[in-house]
């Protein structure tokens, strides 16, 4: 049994031993708190995983407690999970703002595309639209038929379905606009006055149309786009009873028909 007067000593000794007991480190604990160290001094790792680093920093500020090796190698264990939650949430979001920028670019690229078809669209309309002018130029009508340009009885020879020179501008101007819209296909049309018999008539007026149409084909358009009628004195749009009626008579008919329509389906 102990005598009272040692209890002191004991307790002395005690409060000795407690206060110079230092905090236990392994080599592997002091590994993972460098890398742990060296992670948060990465500013890609401290933006794409905050919350995972914090987390982590719990784990590395309880690893200086250690009391025994054993609760060292557990807290070093923890601390090495910890790292490996923070590189995954790292990576994961590293990944989303890849894809995240992947598909602004895509956006942006698709919209340049949208911005430059739109652009080679208005281009297009714009280039028809003078072509459309340049025709109305040669006093070419929009009707229910299609835009119908008329060259009247002067630009041939007299009772002949010989072209003039003059209508060579009015062929050119149509060969080019037929060119640049080869859906559109066309319907020439002959017409003359009522001198002459009923079947001269009719013949001079398909000739005139087929000399159109054949100097169309000569310009390159090709003649399965092109259909020639002759209607003689039929369908006139002035009297006869003067030669300023009978001259506005005889004339050939150039209807450009609209996108999709057949020539045969327009004839009268």
């Amino acid at each position: 049994m102990f005598s009272r007067r040692y209890i002191p000593a004991i307790v002395s000794v005690a409060l000795l031993t407690g206060c110079s007991s230092k905090p236990v480190v392994t080599a592997k604990l002091q590994n993972v708190q460098n890398a742990y160290q060296k992670m948060i001094s990465d500013p890609n790792v401290t933006e794409k995983a905050p919350l995972a680093l914090f987390q982590a920093g719990k784990i590395y500020d309880l690893s200086f407690h250690a009391k025994d090796k054993e609760e060292a190698n557990h807290l070093s264990y923890l601390l090495e999970r910890e790292l490996e939650v923070v590189k995954e949430s790292a990576r994961k979001t590293d990944l989303e703002d890849r894809i995240e920028r992947l598909k602004t670019e895509k956006q942006k690229a698709e919209l340049e595309a949208k911005e430059t078809e739109l652009l080679l669209m208005k281009k297009k309309m714009e280039q028809a639209e003078a072509k459309l002018n340049e025709m109305e130029e040669l006093n070419a009508k929009q009707t229910n038929r299609g835009l119908v340009l008329t060259l009247g009885d002067v630009l041939f020879e007299t009772g002949k379905a010989t072209l003039l020179p003059g209508a060579q501008r009015a062929i050119d101007k149509l060969a080019e606009f037929l060119e640049e819209n080869p859906e559109r296909k066309v319907l020439i049309e002959g017409y003359t006055d009522n001198s002459g018999s009923v079947t001269y008539n009719i013949d001079l007026s398909l000739r005139r149309a087929q000399a159109v149409k054949n100097a169309l084909v000569e310009k390159g358009i090709d003649l399965k786009r092109v259909l020639a009628h002759g209607y003689g004195e039929a369908y006139p749009i002035a009297l006869n009873d003067d030669e300023a009626g009978r001259q506005r008579n005889r004339r050939v008919e150039i209807i450009i028909l609209k996108k999709g329509v057949e020539p045969v389906d327009m004839m009268r």
